[in-house]
């Protein structure tokens, strides 16, 4: 059950790997216009194990606002377990701060509850360069732990809230591999994902619809409708039987 936990809270990672010679930057790559980002977007998530309910998430394009100078939306995404899963009381909570023009973040806060570990990573985007925090608690009466670094970083650097809404901003070539780096528990990654097909989906809310089926290098899929939204409608993580996150709400502020 540890594990499934752990599937939960990286449900949304794209795994890293050895690149291959014809892997593409995504940060070079042209960009969708119009930005299929709208302020007031909610998206509702429902996430299953081996057909359990297991947890929700939901994401939401709060509001615009400015961040080191930069015009940036204010994205906020929560995910908790439900139900059997209440025995973990896990709980996080994750803020980006995401420019739509250069398609990056300023920002970046997560807040992490699971049982009687606490923490809190905090990274400020700028220079080419991430000032990283992050102070945590393994259990409710041990000492406080804080560790602070200032990392050299490539251009279009992602967070781990940020690269939702970065893949959503990208055009996708089928067949094509793609790389990106992604900043993730303290370190700077090589992401990569191929555009595997095309394929129709059901979905409760939008019905039959056409999506890109992209694979992580680790075997994930997610399901991104092809269309101008470009909504993630499903994401499917491997490991352990299976874990899968399914669209379920929709709110918008059209």
């Amino acid at each position: 059950m540890h594990d499934v936990k752990c599937l939960i809270f990286t449900l949304f990672w794209i795994g890293s790997a050895v690149l291959s010679a014809n892997a593409i930057s995504l940060v070079e790559t042209e960009a969708i216009v119009p930005n299929p980002l709208k302020v007031g977007e909610k998206l509702t998530y429902s996430i299953t194990w081996k057909r359990v309910p297991a947890g929700k998430r939901t994401d939401w394009i709060f509001k615009r606002g400015t961040v080191n100078g930069e015009d940036v939306y204010h994205i906020r995404s929560e995910m908790k377990t439900r139900a059997l899963f209440r025995m973990y009381r896990f709980h996080n909570q994750q803020e980006t701060y995401f420019n739509p023009e250069t398609l990056s973040p300023a920002r970046f806060q997560n807040r992490l509850k699971d049982r009687g570990y606490q923490a809190t990573v905090k990274t400020n985007f700028r220079n080419g360069q991430a000032e990283y925090e992050k102070i945590s608690r393994p259990k409710p009466k041990s000492p406080q732990k804080r560790e602070a670094k200032t990392l050299e970083i490539p251009p279009g650097t992602q967070d781990e809230l940020s690269l939702i809404y970065f893949l959503r901003s990208k055009q996708l070539a089928l067949g094509k591999t793609y790389f990106f780096p992604l900043l993730a528990k303290g370190k700077v990654h090589k992401a990569t994902l191929t555009v595997e097909r095309r394929a129709f989906i059901k979905n409760k809310i939008l019905g039959h619809v056409r999506a890109l089926v992209l694979r992580t290098s680790e075997g994930d899929r997610f399901w991104i409708t092809d269309d101008e939204k470009r909504f993630p409608v499903k994401i499917q993580v491997n490991k352990l039987g299976g874990l899968i996150a399914t669209l379920t709400e929709i709110e918008s502020l059209d």
